[in-house]
């Protein structure tokens, strides 16, 4: 076996368990950097070939002619043996790499392994002359002229030293040794955790230093890496043991105080404020005060991600800075905040059941109010979503987060493909007796390239008639784009699919746009309906929008009835359907399907 082979299996088996080392945690850092360790004594040896090159990264190698004696040794091997290579040569293997116990199953000595063997890495501990005790990994092989045994190994000590001192560089910031973004990110998260499980409240305060950009700018980068570090120093002097401290940006700190009221938090921010002002930062014959802005937030497991309690410190630290800095302020959250944290929460949310197929499709019945209506049943798809708190949520407010976070198209398509597959999968007897399905379209939608492309596709693999199907589109949809309205209802028109105005009236807009478009249905907007009884004027509306439906041969649909003699007026004027809660709650697709299937009178 080669040198390089043999070095290529000893560091693919230290990096398959650099990462589970026993006994070692980051903790133990400094007990490492104190220990005193045979291979952090260098042996000043000139370089010859590629065993004096591995000796550089701590790389030991030890040769033997076919007697097992030894023939040549690396300086890292004398390093970790404790053997000078003048008084090695010549020497049996065993008594230079002295196995003393071996810690992973492999032999007791280094000559009673199969050296035809595939090459095969070992962990043990080896004696030195003085009494001291290495753990190294170590392989075995022979050399590469055939004539002696090759025994190539590294410290073990070494080795899980330098993996921990990357899994702390991963952790904790470089320049002042507070927990890094991601690091103090993972600490809150555990906090809101523990808040769930077992209640309790804690405090979070951000700061960002006033004057840091002056320093930088006056007498350099050094000196403002050391005014960081400075504050860093100081921040350990006021958290408790289980609280945090972070460096989360350039001049950016965080404090994590977990169990502690906002009186408290308060009371800490001013303390350390206090300690920041009294300090005289000194560079070279220049002189600045520090001041920090304070940003404070309570919080508990109603704040459900880290990123929203992050935020809302970050929040009142700018409305600290924007009040004159040098102050502090306490997160109060207002209208416009919780409807933006509502909204990253449902997006969040909209996003993870897209990809788990966690919306659910409900349908509502569409009651037929006169004769020339006619008898099939008609439902239109709804779409209901499952809240962390087990509740199904209406789309109000969530339409509006999607649409903001661009998930409208999304959420469209997965309403279009599972809405086509239960109709499709309806018996054909049932099928007979389905009038229309209505689906909802968005106009972000309209806009994308591909849905029509992507609405036949769905179609044919459902095998469901397009005449069953009909798409409701707003009237604001509408004629905010109209020419791909227009394109799209041809198109799938062609084929044999109806359209409804959805919200017709919400948007005040003319009659004129109807002449052009092929509707087949006007959804009259429920704020014209609930106080149809009382308000003479939404009379009048819904009257005037139902004439005008029946000059251009479209049936009108009355949204929101919820009483009866809202529905007796309605069926008085002519109007073909009613939509809404007098008639039934929305329910499962599955149930409606079902229904169908079951009742030969629907």
């Amino acid at each position: 076996m080669s040198v390089l082979l043999a070095c290529a299996v000893l560091y693919d088996a230290a990096v398959a368990r650099s990462d589970d080392s026993p006994g070692l945690e980051l903790d133990d850092l400094d007990a490492l950097d104190e220990a005193p360790r045979a291979s952090t004594t260098p042996t000043p040896r000139a370089p010859e070939g590629l065993a004096a090159c591995l000796s550089e990264v701590g790389i030991a190698v030890i040769e033997t002619d076919a007697t097992s004696a030894v023939r040549t040794l690396n300086a890292a091997a004398e390093r970790l043996t404790g053997w000078a290579q003048a008084r090695a040569l010549g020497q049996p293997l065993d008594s230079v790499f002295r196995v003393i116990a071996p810690s992973s199953g492999g032999p007791d000595s280094v000559r009673s392994q199969d050296l035809g063997a595939a090459p095969q890495e070992h962990t043990a501990l080896i004696e030195r002359p003085d009494g001291q005790v290495i753990p190294v990994r170590h392989v075995l092989g022979k050399n590469d002229a055939g004539t002696g045994s090759l025994v190539v190994f590294r410290d073990v000590n070494a080795q899980q030293f330098l993996a921990l001192q990357l899994a702390r560089q991963a952790r904790y910031d470089v320049l002042t040794g507070l927990l890094n973004r991601q690091a103090f990110g993972e600490r809150l998260e555990g906090v809101l955790a523990e808040h769930r499980r077992s209640g309790g409240r804690s405090a979070l305060i951000h700061f960002d230093l006033d004057r840091f950009r002056l320093v930088n700018a006056t007498c350099g980068h050094e000196a403002g890496d050391d005014l960081l570090q400075w504050v860093a120093t100081r921040l350990h002097e006021f958290v408790g043991p289980s609280d945090s401290a972070g460096r989360i940006g350039g001049d950016e700190f965080a404090l994590l105080l977990v169990g502690r009221e906002l009186g408290e938090a308060e009371r800490l921010a001013r303390d350390v404020q206090r300690r920041l002002l009294e300090f005289r930062f000194g560079f070279e014959e220049k002189t600045f005060s520090v001041g920090a802005s304070f940003g404070l937030v309570s919080f508990d497991a109603e704040m459900r991600r880290s990123a929203d309690v992050s935020s809302a410190a970050d929040h009142a630290c700018r409305q600290a800075k924007d009040a004159g800095r040098g102050r502090i302020s306490v997160y109060v959250e207002d209208a416009a905040m919780a409807q933006t944290r509502s909204s990253i929460q449902w997006v969040a949310s909209i996003q993870r059941h897209l990809e788990d197929g966690g919306l659910r499709l409900f349908g509502q019945s569409i009651h037929a109010l006169s004769p020339g209506a006619g008898v099939g049943a008609h439902f239109e798809v709804l779409c209901r979503l499952v809240g962390e708190d087990g509740q199904l949520h209406s789309p109000v407010g969530i339409i509006q987060a999607a649409e903001n976070a661009g998930l409208m198209d999304a959420i469209d398509r997965f309403v279009v493909r599972h809405a086509l597959r239960a109709v499709g999968s309806l018996p054909q007897r049932a099928l007979r007796r389905l009038e229309t399905c209505a689906i909802n379209l968005s106009g972000i939608s309209l806009l994308r390239e591909g849905l029509l492309d992507y609405i036949v596709d769905e179609m044919q693999r459902a095998s469901v008639p397009p005449s069953k199907i009909c798409f409701e589109i707003t009237e604001t949809s509408a004629l905010a784009n109209l020419g791909e309205v227009l394109w799209l209802m041809q198109e799938l028109g062609g084929m044999g699919c109806r359209f409804a105005i959805d919200d017709f009236g919400s948007g005040h807009a003319s009659y004129g746009y109807l002449e052009t478009l092929p509707v087949d249905y006007l959804k009259i907007d429920g704020v014209f309906i609930r106080d149809l009884t009382d308000n003479a004027l939404h009379r009048a509306i819904v009257e005037s929008v139902h004439r005008i439906g029946c000059t251009l041969g479209i049936k009108t649909v009355a949204e929101s009835v919820e009483t009866q003699p809202v529905a007796d007026m309605l069926a008085g004027m002519g109007v073909h359907y009613a939509q809404g809660w007098l008639y039934g709650r929305p329910k499962p697709i599955s149930e409606i399907c079902a229904e169908l299937d079951a009742d030969p009178s629907v």
